[in-house]
């Protein structure tokens, strides 16, 4: 079973179905609507309200949770979030739309005190999977909310059965339902014979990319403890290829444990999506930032040099550290 998966709708009272756009037809209109309102700040919402603003629609996101793009490192969302407001985005966050109501060709959204209009909305509240006609309930199959429920194999409860891509429900991006695919139809064949994959990268194609691939730094130290975390940095002001493009916004991050094994790397930067793939290789051949990034030669002038820097700013930490503690304990000798 590879049905992928639809838009997944929104309740709100009041709100006229006609004046509403998702992610697989708004390429279809004939014209740009003057405004936009996006209900959504996840990767859909977040990409579409930068292009639609950049072809001169006047657009309003709005989102629920406290930052636009929620599974992403916060600072790297806020200067992403910064860049779509100096563009003409008009971003606001912590808003639950209560009700809605379309009058003389546009549709005003509530939420509480506040209100925006628009003369389109589209729906970017995520997806959920095409299962819902299949008869998966008349051959036993389970499911839940997010999907077909299966195995590390890509099997379902029923044993004939598999299933892969956003019908899965795992994750909801194309390199993975082929990755997946592949999973499922090695096991139809050769039962036992491959498990599914870790670690997953996924961009967000805005401009910069926003890529990760593994942990932020909130999920690693609630697994490891804070004292085994390591968190490493460099801002793109620093890349001779960023000023040389007369653009330096973006940074990467990089979550290491204690050994400076890769735990996460997340990084905000033109091409982040080709970027992230020496991570991802990196994580899963367990390889440290230092000394195994510091010794890799890369490409000058280009964003990749980047990753080097950063190795080699982590290597200059940890020789700086015996000195700031030495002359912390001087400072306090000293009173």
């Amino acid at each position: 079973v590879c049905t992928g998966s639809r838009p997944a709708p929104v309740d709100v009272p009041g709100l006229d179905e006609s004046v509403c756009l998702t992610s697989e037809d708004i390429f279809d209109l004939d014209r740009a609507p003057a405004s936009l309102a996006i209900i959504g700040g996840g990767p859909i919402g977040v990409e579409m309200a930068q292009a639609m603003n950049r072809l001169g629609v006047e657009t309003t996101l709005l989102e629920f949770a406290p930052h636009i793009l929620s599974r992403e490192e916060p600072a790297l969302t806020e200067l992403l979030a910064g860049r779509l407001s100096d563009e003409g985005v008009s971003i606001h966050l912590g808003v639950a739309i209560e009700r809605a109501e379309t009058a003389g060709g546009l549709t005003t959204l509530y939420a509480g005190d506040a209100s925006w209009r628009a003369e389109r909305v589209l729906i970017a509240t995520g997806r959920r999977p095409a299962i819902d006609d299949l008869g998966l309930d008349a051959v036993g199959v389970k499911t839940k909310r997010r999907g077909i429920v299966v195995d590390d194999r890509l099997r379902t409860n029923v044993p004939w059965i598999y299933a892969a891509g956003d019908c899965a429900g795992r994750y909801l991006f194309t390199h993975t339902a082929a990755a997946e695919a592949a999973v499922a139809l090695r096991n139809m064949f050769y039962p036992g014979s491959s498990a599914a994959y870790a670690p997953v990268p996924w961009t967000t194609f805005t401009d910069p990319e926003l890529a990760r691939v593994g942990l932020t730094e909130a999920q690693a130290r609630k697994r490891l403890g804070a004292r085994k975390v390591r968190v490493n940095e460099w801002n793109l002001s620093h890349s001779d290829r960023a000023r040389a493009d007369g653009d330096d916004l973006g940074r990467i991050i990089v979550v290491t444990d204690s050994k400076d094994r890769i735990l996460g790397a997340h990084v905000l930067a033109p091409h982040a999506g080709d970027l992230i793939s020496q991570f991802t290789l990196a994580i899963q051949k367990k390889m440290r930032l230092t000394p195994d990034f510091t010794s890799l030669i890369q490409v000058y002038p280009t964003y990749s040099t980047s990753v080097q820097q950063l190795a080699a700013e982590a290597i200059y930490g940890k020789l700086r550290q015996p000195f700031y503690r030495l002359a912390r304990r001087v400072g306090s000798l000293l009173g």
